[in-house]
């Protein structure tokens, strides 16, 4: 067996075995783990054995190869792994490698000085080379279509932008430049000896660089998920607070209850009908000043709820609210984080105003397929003109000023997205979601 049909067959057996490996990270799995062993090896022997059959024979059945290990992928796809149906069948014929790799071909073809079948005919060296970049771009497709499909990419993020757009462009056309130099010298082999070794280097650094960029994201994401955990844990304790301030005004109400009940029976009885009503009355004020002011059936937007309508009260803030849905879809840390950082947002604002300009609404709506939580607060003159990105006015930025952004973190992972909006002495701050 020549150099040539190893790497031949060594190539069809690397792009199978990465769609293979797409399609069992890329779909659920069966929940069968020796299921899951023995369908993944054997739709990888099956195409091993397809690889090693068609490049022993002639050309003409290259294409039928890549035909029959699409029709593998679909029916590995549909039988033994889970998802919607029309997925398992489109995302296998989608990413196939024969429409990747030839597009790469066509590519170094088009802008080769040589057609691109006689370079490969003319240097084994140089068709390994073509074969590593076109799997090593194949396989890069994939992993970013896995990440997007896990929600692992941001596109608003500027390190993700660079380290899954960017660099990848750059060390594409590195390496495609490499090729098509190689056939420019007319293979001479010093010069392709620097010319591999200027080409990986770059490449080296670029996979460096990448490597650097996605560990700060991550260190970024930490931190912020950190910052996130403290503000929580703050918003909890002062929940538990007012839960204990409501029990003492509940149980001081319960105990003058009792003596405003005697006696307003003792009026009525003597016929002191005002009297009695006035009594009444007057308890009724104390019991609604007492009891919870928000009461649905998700308990912990309650707790929220009541905990910022408190510190509102403290603040001397006019706070109105409106709730048309009580947000069950969202996760209970997820809704604290959301309603805590919006208020108080609008709260640190306010109190640098007089007290007569204290004011704020917030409300929960729903418009067809999206759920919206807005905030708005009263504001002496344009806060976006002057403050476009909300940053916080106090000192020490490191602990804080992460309310917007863990906010649009938030609407982010619910699919939806953050927006700000003045009008008439008024911004507004809306985190839209969808279920």
């Amino acid at each position: 067996m020549n150099v040539g049909l190893v790497l031949e067959i060594t190539a069809n057996m690397i792009e199978q075995v990465i769609l293979i490996g797409f399609l069992y990270l890329f779909f659920d799995k069966p929940e069968s783990k020796v299921k899951r062993i023995i369908t993944l090896c054997a739709a990888v022997c099956l195409l091993s054995a397809a690889s090693i059959y068609f490049t022993f024979n002639e050309m003409t059945f290259h294409f039928l190869y890549y035909i029959f290990a699409m029709i593998v992928m679909v029916l590995y796809a549909v039988l033994f792994l889970k998802g919607k149906l029309y997925l398992r069948i489109i995302i296998p014929i989608a990413v196939s490698n024969i429409s990747i790799a030839y597009l790469t071909v066509n590519v170094m073809s088009t802008f080769g000085k040589i057609p691109f079948s006689e370079a490969v005919t003319s240097s084994e060296a140089f068709r390994c080379l073509v074969l590593f970049t076109a799997n090593a771009f194949y396989a890069f497709f994939l992993f970013v279509i896995y990440r997007f499909s896990k929600g692992k990419i941001n596109m608003r993020s500027l390190s993700d932008i660079l380290a899954f757009i960017v660099i990848p462009l750059i060390t594409c056309t590195v390496g495609f430049t490499a090729l098509l130099a190689f056939a420019a010298v007319d293979f001479n082999r010093d010069i392709q000896i620097h010319i591999t070794i200027i080409a990986l280097s770059t490449g080296i650094m670029a996979v460096i660089f990448w490597y650097l960029l996605i560990k700060v994201s991550k260190d970024y994401r930490v931190k912020a998920d950190l910052m996130v955990s403290h503000q929580r844990e703050e918003l909890y304790r002062q929940s538990v607070l007012s839960t204990n301030e409501q029990i003492e005004k509940i149980s001081a109400v319960k105990h003058d209850a009792k003596n405003m009940l005697m006696s307003a029976s003792m009026l009525i009885s003597q016929g002191e009908y005002n009297k009695a009503k006035a009594l009444c009355e007057s308890m009724s004020e104390q019991l609604s000043a007492a009891y919870t002011p928000v009461h649905t059936d998700n308990p912990m937007l309650n707790a929220i709820m009541n905990v910022e309508i408190e510190k509102a009260q403290e603040k001397s803030i006019d706070f109105s609210y409106e709730i048309g849905d009580t947000l069950r879809f969202v996760e209970d840390t997820d809704i604290v984080s959301i309603i805590g950082n919006l208020c108080d947002n609008a709260m640190e604002y306010l109190v640098s105003r007089p007290v007569e300009e204290r004011k704020m609404t917030l409300s929960i709506t729903v418009h067809q397929a999206y759920y919206c939580v807005i905030c708005r607060n009263a504001v002496a003159g344009s806060v976006l003109q002057s403050n476009p990105d909300l940053q916080t006015t106090k000192g020490n930025k490191t602990l804080h000023g992460k309310g917007i952004g863990i906010l649009r973190n938030l609407a982010e992972k619910y699919g939806g997205e953050l927006l700000f909006n003045e009008d008439s002495n008024q911004i507004t701050v809306s985190v839209i979601m969808m279920n």
